[in-house]
């Protein structure tokens, strides 16, 4: 197992909710599990080219490996801010520990603006209440979490303001101020944020710009295009999660991205009765929650993809319902 990252896999999605947790608190599995089960785990090494034919992997240092099968579990890069004003210190995206760690430093007693109403903006911005003197989310969304529809992220940005949130909905960053570091944000509506602290929560790319030019293919945003076995178009290499983008049968959907940690985990799961060429003891059900402040979320299970009515029960301002997605 290779990882770019200074620790051996750990609870990512723990990141945006707990931003002080320390890596050996949130590590998925211990050293001894590694070496019962004779996994060689290779940290703070990355990978930049592939022999396909050779199958051998070119690390950055120089080194090669060797390999009979290879799974590629690439996971996702953060995507960044482009207006002037990104490459400003305290700007911040967040995957790693050191990064939420960081954020969770800098952002004490700060102004704190986060850039994107998804869940990574909502739930790291949840976070900083109690750290921050004040915590500010930017959405260019009619309401935040636009996955879940304008009804369900109506009533979460009414708690988030409750708490002491703010909450723009419709706005876009056009720029960051500052000299050398962040002092505000300033918006496309002319407004302008004080800001002593910038994350930028506003998506994912995947990380697969090395594979360009090999036989692996990948479909127009980049993601690696797998089949239902989760094999890419090269002999003996397979990828999952993030970066893939796989079928989903149970919706008789060709290819889909989803970038969830239950999907990923399940892909891993999957593709070990495929490798050794057992049958699935059962077919994927995309599944994933949101928790902000500790104190409610979100789960949803399936697909609403194509879906063209959609019938609730319960009381959504409520946070206690069920919503139904049908074709």
């Amino acid at each position: 197992m290779i990882t770019e990252e200074e620790l051996p896999p750990y609870d990512r999605v723990l990141l945006s909710k707990k931003p002080t947790a320390e890596g050996k608190d949130i590590r998925l599995r211990s050293d001894d599990f590694y070496k019962e089960n004779f996994i060689n785990v290779v940290t703070n090494a990355r990978v930049t080219g592939v022999d396909l034919s050779r199958r051998k992997l070119q690390l950055w240092t120089g080194d090669t490996m060797q390999y009979s099968k290879l799974v590629l579990a690439l996971g996702g890069a953060p995507r960044k801010l482009t207006c002037p004003g990104a490459d400003l210190k305290n700007v911040y995206t967040l995957r790693t520990v050191s990064e939420a760690n960081a954020i969770a430093a800098q952002s004490a007693g700060k102004h704190v603006v986060c850039i994107g109403g998804s869940f990574i903006g909502m739930e790291i911005a949840s976070s900083l209440v109690g750290i921050a003197e004040s915590v500010t989310v930017v959405c260019n969304t009619d309401e935040p979490l636009p996955a879940l529809g304008p009804d369900i992220g109506c009533v979460i940005r009414n708690r988030f303001e409750a708490k002491g949130v703010r909450v723009l909905v419709k706005e876009e960053a056009a720029c960051l101020e500052g000299g050398d570091v962040v002092l505000g944000v300033t918006l496309k509506s002319g407004l302008t944020l004080a800001a002593d602290v910038v994350i930028a929560g506003i998506g994912v790319v995947p990380p697969t710009d090395w594979l360009k030019g090999t036989c692996i293919e990948l479909d127009e945003r980049g993601f690696i295009k797998v089949d239902h076995l989760f094999r890419t178009t090269a002999d003996w290499v397979y990828a999952i999660g993030d970066a893939v983008s796989a079928p989903l049968p149970l919706w008789d959907i060709e290819s889909l991205n989803i970038q969830h940690f239950q999907t990923a985990q399940a892909h891993g799961q999957l593709l070990g009765y495929s490798i050794v060429g057992r049958p699935y003891p059962t077919q994927l059900v995309p599944f994933f929650w949101t928790l902000f402040f500790f104190e409610f979320g979100v789960r949803f299970a399936g697909c609403a993809q194509g879906s063209s009515h959609v019938i609730v029960h319960g009381n959504i301002a409520d946070l206690n319902f069920v919503k139904y997605y049908f074709k």
